[in-house]
Protein backbone atom coordinates (compact mmCIF):
# COMPACT_ATOMS: atom_id res chain seq x y z
CA UNK A 1 0.00 0.00 0.00
CA UNK A 2 1.76 3.28 -0.95
CA UNK A 3 1.57 6.36 1.72
CA UNK A 4 -0.56 7.85 -0.40
CA UNK A 5 -3.27 5.10 0.06
CA UNK A 6 -2.02 5.03 3.59
CA UNK A 7 -2.90 8.93 4.28
CA UNK A 8 -6.12 8.99 3.02
CA UNK A 9 -6.99 4.95 4.59
CA UNK A 10 -6.10 7.66 7.72
CA UNK A 11 -8.93 10.21 6.87
CA UNK A 12 -11.84 9.20 9.01
CA UNK A 13 -13.51 12.83 8.19
CA UNK A 14 -14.18 15.01 5.03
CA UNK A 15 -11.61 17.45 4.69
CA UNK A 16 -13.27 21.32 3.45
CA UNK A 17 -10.54 23.81 1.43
CA UNK A 18 -10.54 27.05 3.78
CA UNK A 19 -7.97 29.74 4.65
CA UNK A 20 -7.17 30.34 7.90
CA UNK A 21 -4.30 31.44 10.38
CA UNK A 22 -2.53 28.72 12.99
CA UNK A 23 0.05 29.75 15.89
CA UNK A 24 1.95 26.99 16.91
CA UNK A 25 3.86 25.89 19.92
CA UNK A 26 5.50 23.23 20.00
CA UNK A 27 5.41 21.01 23.07
CA UNK A 28 7.17 21.14 25.10
CA UNK A 29 7.62 24.99 24.58
CA UNK A 30 10.52 26.58 23.82
CA UNK A 31 8.99 29.49 23.56
CA UNK A 32 8.66 30.44 19.39
CA UNK A 33 6.02 30.64 17.71
CA UNK A 34 5.43 29.52 14.59
CA UNK A 35 2.53 31.15 12.13
CA UNK A 36 0.90 29.65 9.24
CA UNK A 37 -1.70 29.21 6.97
CA UNK A 38 -4.96 27.11 7.18
CA UNK A 39 -5.34 25.00 3.47
CA UNK A 40 -8.13 22.83 4.91
CA UNK A 41 -10.00 21.81 7.77
CA UNK A 42 -11.55 18.43 9.08
CA UNK A 43 -13.07 17.36 12.26
CA UNK A 44 -10.19 15.31 12.69
CA UNK A 45 -7.49 17.97 11.53
CA UNK A 46 -6.39 20.24 9.09
CA UNK A 47 -3.68 21.01 6.78
CA UNK A 48 -1.01 23.76 7.39
CA UNK A 49 1.45 25.71 5.44
CA UNK A 50 4.32 27.01 7.15
CA UNK A 51 7.45 29.09 6.97
CA UNK A 52 9.68 25.98 8.63
CA UNK A 53 9.76 22.76 8.17
CA UNK A 54 7.58 20.91 11.12
CA UNK A 55 9.06 17.39 12.03
CA UNK A 56 6.82 14.59 11.67
CA UNK A 57 5.77 13.30 15.19
CA UNK A 58 5.37 16.56 16.57
CA UNK A 59 2.84 17.73 18.81
CA UNK A 60 2.01 21.40 19.40
CA UNK A 61 -0.58 23.47 21.04
CA UNK A 62 -1.88 25.41 18.29
CA UNK A 63 -4.33 28.22 17.97
CA UNK A 64 -6.62 28.65 14.62
CA UNK A 65 -8.54 31.09 13.22
CA UNK A 66 -11.08 30.76 10.24
CA UNK A 67 -13.25 33.60 9.72
CA UNK A 68 -14.69 35.14 12.95
CA UNK A 69 -14.46 31.75 14.49
CA UNK A 70 -11.25 30.83 16.78
CA UNK A 71 -10.41 27.65 19.06
CA UNK A 72 -7.38 26.13 20.81
CA UNK A 73 -6.55 22.24 20.12
CA UNK A 74 -3.58 20.03 20.89
CA UNK A 75 -2.25 18.59 17.50
CA UNK A 76 0.34 16.17 16.14
CA UNK A 77 1.78 16.13 12.71
CA UNK A 78 0.91 13.20 10.94
CA UNK A 79 2.13 13.99 7.29
CA UNK A 80 4.97 16.26 6.00
CA UNK A 81 4.95 17.14 2.32
CA UNK A 82 7.84 19.43 1.81
CA UNK A 83 9.43 21.76 3.53
CA UNK A 84 6.58 23.93 4.54
CA UNK A 85 3.72 21.87 4.61
CA UNK A 86 2.19 19.90 7.62
CA UNK A 87 -0.75 17.77 8.19
CA UNK A 88 -1.92 17.50 11.68
CA UNK A 89 -4.69 15.75 13.69
CA UNK A 90 -6.26 16.99 16.39
CA UNK A 91 -5.69 15.25 19.83
CA UNK A 92 -6.95 16.99 22.35
CA UNK A 93 -10.24 19.60 21.68
CA UNK A 94 -12.55 21.64 24.82
CA UNK A 95 -15.58 21.32 24.18
CA UNK A 96 -15.68 25.11 23.05
CA UNK A 97 -13.49 24.14 21.01
CA UNK A 98 -15.60 20.43 19.70
CA UNK A 99 -18.67 22.77 19.33
CA UNK A 100 -16.44 25.82 17.23
CA UNK A 101 -15.14 23.15 14.95
CA UNK A 102 -18.01 21.54 14.46
CA UNK A 103 -19.77 24.40 13.42
CA UNK A 104 -17.22 25.62 11.00
CA UNK A 105 -16.89 22.37 9.56
CA UNK A 106 -20.59 22.17 8.96
CA UNK A 107 -20.92 25.68 7.53
CA UNK A 108 -17.64 24.59 4.89
CA UNK A 109 -19.43 21.67 4.22
CA UNK A 110 -22.28 23.62 3.23
CA UNK A 111 -20.40 26.33 1.07
CA UNK A 112 -18.99 23.46 -0.58
CA UNK A 113 -22.38 22.12 -1.52
CA UNK A 114 -23.37 25.20 -2.68
CA UNK A 115 -20.32 25.54 -4.79
CA UNK A 116 -20.57 22.31 -6.58
CA UNK A 117 -24.21 23.12 -7.46
CA UNK A 118 -23.07 26.08 -8.85
CA UNK A 119 -20.22 24.50 -10.90
CA UNK A 120 -22.69 21.72 -12.27
CA UNK A 121 -25.04 24.35 -13.42
CA UNK A 122 -22.46 25.81 -14.96
CA UNK A 123 -21.25 22.71 -17.31
CA UNK A 124 -25.01 22.71 -17.95
CA UNK A 125 -25.38 25.84 -18.90
CA UNK A 126 -22.03 25.56 -20.82
CA UNK A 127 -23.39 22.26 -22.94
CA UNK A 128 -26.85 23.93 -23.31
CA UNK A 129 -24.92 26.71 -24.61
CA UNK A 130 -23.11 24.95 -26.98
CA UNK A 131 -26.16 22.90 -28.54
CA UNK A 132 -27.69 25.97 -29.29
CA UNK A 133 -24.92 27.61 -30.55
CA UNK A 134 -24.51 24.54 -32.94
CA UNK A 135 -28.15 24.64 -33.83
CA UNK A 136 -27.88 28.44 -35.04
CA UNK A 137 -25.02 27.37 -37.23
CA UNK A 138 -26.99 25.26 -38.40
CA UNK A 139 -29.76 27.20 -39.11
CA UNK A 140 -27.24 29.53 -40.41
CA UNK A 141 -26.08 27.08 -42.85
CA UNK A 142 -29.50 26.11 -44.63
CA UNK A 143 -30.28 29.61 -44.87
CA UNK A 144 -27.46 30.95 -46.91
CA UNK A 145 -27.54 27.17 -48.54
CA UNK A 146 -31.07 28.40 -50.19
CA UNK A 147 -29.60 32.14 -50.79
CA UNK A 148 -26.62 30.97 -52.86
CA UNK A 149 -26.62 27.73 -55.40
CA UNK A 150 -23.49 25.90 -55.45
CA UNK A 151 -22.59 24.33 -58.89
CA UNK A 152 -23.47 20.55 -58.35
CA UNK A 153 -20.35 19.40 -60.89
CA UNK A 154 -16.95 21.02 -60.19
CA UNK A 155 -15.59 22.69 -63.49
CA UNK A 156 -12.60 21.81 -65.13
CA UNK A 157 -9.77 23.80 -64.29
CA UNK A 158 -8.61 26.58 -67.61
CA UNK A 159 -4.90 24.78 -67.02
CA UNK A 160 -6.31 21.87 -68.71
CA UNK A 161 -3.59 21.63 -71.59
CA UNK A 162 -3.64 22.07 -75.31
CA UNK A 163 -3.31 19.66 -77.56
CA UNK A 164 -0.29 19.40 -80.03
CA UNK A 165 -2.96 21.03 -83.26
CA UNK A 166 -4.01 23.87 -81.16
CA UNK A 167 -7.33 23.17 -80.29
CA UNK A 168 -7.65 22.38 -75.91
CA UNK A 169 -8.04 18.71 -74.80
CA UNK A 170 -11.46 19.94 -73.64
CA UNK A 171 -12.95 20.30 -77.09
CA UNK A 172 -10.99 16.91 -78.17
CA UNK A 173 -12.62 14.95 -74.99
CA UNK A 174 -16.58 16.65 -76.13
CA UNK A 175 -16.03 15.69 -80.03
CA UNK A 176 -14.84 12.37 -78.29
CA UNK A 177 -18.18 11.65 -77.10
CA UNK A 178 -16.04 11.15 -73.46
CA UNK A 179 -16.15 13.37 -70.41
CA UNK A 180 -13.76 15.88 -70.18
CA UNK A 181 -12.99 16.16 -66.89
CA UNK A 182 -12.55 12.06 -66.43
CA UNK A 183 -8.71 11.42 -65.33
CA UNK A 184 -7.78 15.21 -64.81
CA UNK A 185 -7.68 17.12 -61.59
CA UNK A 186 -11.07 19.04 -61.24
CA UNK A 187 -10.64 22.38 -60.56
CA UNK A 188 -11.58 23.69 -56.56
CA UNK A 189 -12.75 26.92 -56.23
CA UNK A 190 -12.86 27.98 -52.66
CA UNK A 191 -15.82 30.82 -51.79
CA UNK A 192 -15.78 33.36 -49.06
CA UNK A 193 -19.30 33.24 -47.90
CA UNK A 194 -19.08 35.80 -45.29
CA UNK A 195 -16.92 37.97 -47.40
Amino acid sequence: MSRHSRDEDRRRNPRFDCIGCVNINCLPSNGIILSGTIRDLSLGGCWVDTPQPIDRGMRAEIVLRVNAASFRAVGEVRTVRGNSGAGMEFVQLSAGGRDTLSNLVTDLARLQAVMNALKSVRRKLNADSFKEQLENGKAQARTLGRRFSFPEKILPSESVGKSREGSSELDHSARAGKDPTAGEHPLVITIDLFG
